[in-house]
């Protein structure tokens, strides 16, 4: 009796699982046979909850399975909008980036180019750091200026590109400072000048001036002192370094009066000029 008691339920228990099995295999999963349109808005509905993750997988799909249709554009933004959200701004660039290169007749180009640039931008760090990213940001906002010139986002674009530009040029002014601090006026020299001729719309520009006068008169190189310095004047007749300025066109001029008056009495040219007498440190900079 207990025998066939046990093989009832053994075969009670092979039965419910044949019929699960059965069962299992006739359900289907709806979304395999989903149109192109009900998985894209299946997407934008993930999106417009903030389940980026989900979002993503369903604009995969449609760019991937139905990349000729009307609705790849928009699931590749989409796509690149929902790694954007979550502050994948690496992965949103290649994203944005596919779009600009792949889907050139899409109207979503000019938004994807500017979101791009804005991945890069999101990707620059503190001025004192590697500036891959701040370089990249400024070619791509640059190159959305120049393809979408009458785009709304342009005068966006242009105070990002100072912005950018005001970083890059904080980098090389305080380097030169660095140098200045430890009396390496020559490399000082060429960091200001970096400053002066590549960001010179930006605050630093001034300050490198006055810095470079500096570290000339710091080598005894008047002459050159003075021609900067009134290059200064000239381009920033109305600089809050102004009074500064003057103070040192004053020493200038005290220098170059006693340099006259030694060469006048030793009745030949003057012996300390621009800076000949530097010393060289180990690492081949000077530090006069």
């Amino acid at each position: 009796m207990k025998q066939r008691v046990v093989l009832f339920l053994k075969l009670t228990g092979i039965l419910s699982l044949f019929i699960f099995f059965i069962a299992g295999c006739g359900r289907r999963d709806v979304t395999v046979d989903m149109s192109v349109e009900d998985r894209f808005q299946r997407g934008m509905r993930m999106y417009e909850e903030e389940n980026y993750v989900r979002a993503i997988d369903e604009f995969r799909i449609v760019t991937r399975q139905f990349a000729g249709s009307d609705f790849a554009d928009d699931a590749q933004y989409y796509m690149a909008m929902s790694y954007f959200q979550r502050g994948e701004y690496i992965l949103a660039a290649n994203e944005f980036e596919t779009l600009v290169n792949t889907m050139s007749a899409s109207p979503l180009v000019a938004e994807a180019q500017y979101k791009l640039a804005l991945s890069y931008y999101h990707l620059s760090p503190r001025y004192d750091l590697d500036q891959e990213y701040t370089f990249k940001a400024i070619d791509e906002l640059q190159a959305f200026i120049d393809f979408f010139p009458t785009h709304e986002l342009v005068p966006d674009a242009e105070r990002k590109i100072h912005e950018l530009n005001e970083k890059l040029a904080r980098k090389q002014y305080e380097n030169a400072k660095l140098y200045m601090r430890i009396r390496y006026y020559r490399a000082a020299i060429r960091y200001f000048e970096v400053v002066i001729e590549r960001f010179h719309d930006t605050q630093y520009a001034e300050l490198s001036y006055i810095g470079k006068v500096e570290a000339l008169m710091e080598r005894n190189m008047y002459n050159e002192a003075n021609e900067t310095l009134q290059g200064f004047l000239r381009q920033f007749p109305n600089s809050d370094q102004r009074s500064r300025a003057r103070t040192l066109e004053r020493r200038i001029i005290s220098a170059l009066s006693d340099e006259d008056a030694e060469s006048e009495h030793n009745n030949g040219p003057a012996a300390g000029n621009t800076g000949n007498n530097e010393q060289s440190d180990g690492d081949g900079f000077e530090s006069r």
